[in-house]
């Protein structure tokens, strides 16, 4: 599919549209099977990098590589065309700034550019977990736990051998409810997990399951009215809506995965994360909760007043509304609506 028809079939892609690599024409997804999903945007050299450490993930023909894309590019696809060591289902964000570059969500008279792209990074990620959680899965498509990374993150070869551990962990940590395994670069026991409030930087490597999306979903007026383009912080808006008013997470000491985002080339942060990811896959892992006499060490982070760039209220109906079920999108522009009242 070229970037002609994705301009054409927006609202059927929206619904169903999806293109399916190096497996079945519709292989069945069960709750065993782990699926990673990749944020694809603009940065190709980035996410070859990506790719490239995927490749030597242990048991990596096992899962379910998806990779969701808010920009159409002919080179990327070639990229992803060459991942030959499991199955990938690549999917386009239909309502990109790339496909409305004249009107909303894209620039228009009451919206630049900048901020169209800046905005398009927290709806991209929604309507991603939204259409993977609501509209993929069915009967034959039982999603498990999903861990999601950007085209920018690099992993560990243990990074599935990890993410079992922590799945485990579960058991006996039932107050966690989500996995994180990426953390900035820091040495520290490689074999050890811990229980610790989930907040940013711990969006790279964050997993968790349809259970908890359902409870996130109830929540998504805090994720989509937080006045912060930034998904993770307004992810940590919703998670301070939970009744803890924090959602713990199990979180490996060691991280699995980095991102090469704040470093000036992929090669930079690819040395980087190498030189903290040990080779050696541990056999045995432990899980600690971290506490003194006075309480637990880690302590959720107050939620911090939004950075801006959500401002525009079509922005947080189409949060609200990923798959445009109440929202009607007219050929001269956008009628926003929502449970029947004009925007």
């Amino acid at each position: 599919m070229g970037l002609q028809e994705l301009m054409k079939f927006e609202q059927p892609l929206a619904q169903a549209g999806y293109k399916l690599l190096n497996g079945a024409d519709s292989p069945v997804v069960d709750d065993n099977m782990p699926v990673l999903v990749v944020l694809a945007g603009r940065r190709a050299a980035r996410l070859q990098w990506l790719l490239a450490s995927l490749a030597a993930v242990a048991d990596i023909g096992d899962a379910l590589l998806v990779i969701s894309h808010s920009f159409y590019d002919e080179a990327v696809n070639e990229v992803v065309k060459r991942v030959k060591y499991c199955r990938v289902l690549q999917l386009y964000y239909p309502y990109s700034v790339q496909l409305f570059p004249n009107r909303f969500p894209g620039p228009d008279l009451n919206r630049s550019h900048a901020v169209a792209i800046a905005a398009e990074e927290k709806h991209h990620w929604w309507w991603t977990i939204s259409f993977l959680f609501n509209r993929y899965t069915s009967i034959d498509h039982k999603m498990g736990l999903v861990l999601f990374l950007q085209e920018d993150d690099y992993v560990a070869p243990d990074l599935l051998h990890m993410l079992r551990y922590a799945k485990r962990a579960f058991t006996y940590h039932p107050e966690a409810e989500v996995i994180s395994l990426g953390r900035p670069v820091t040495e520290a026991d490689y074999s050890l997990l811990t229980v610790a409030p989930w907040q940013p930087p711990f969006e790279s490597g964050l997993a968790f399951n349809l259970t908890f999306f359902k409870k996130l979903q109830a929540s998504a007026s805090y994720f989509c009215q937080y006045n912060d383009a930034s998904w993770s912080y307004s992810l940590l808006a919703a998670f301070a809506s939970q009744p803890r008013g924090y959602v713990d997470m199990i979180t490996s000491m060691s991280p699995r995965v980095v991102s090469t985002r704040e470093y000036a080339s992929g090669r930079e942060g690819v040395e980087k994360a190498q030189g903290v990811f040990n080779k050696l896959i541990p056999m045995r892992v432990r899980v600690a909760y971290i506490a003194t006499g006075e309480g637990r060490v880690s302590h959720p982070e107050p939620v911090p007043h939004g950075a801006g760039g959500w401002e525009d209220a079509r922005d947080r109906l189409l949060c609200l509304d990923p798959f445009l079920i109440t929202t009607e999108r007219r050929q001269q522009g956008w009628n926003l609506t929502f449970a029947g009242s004009a925007a």
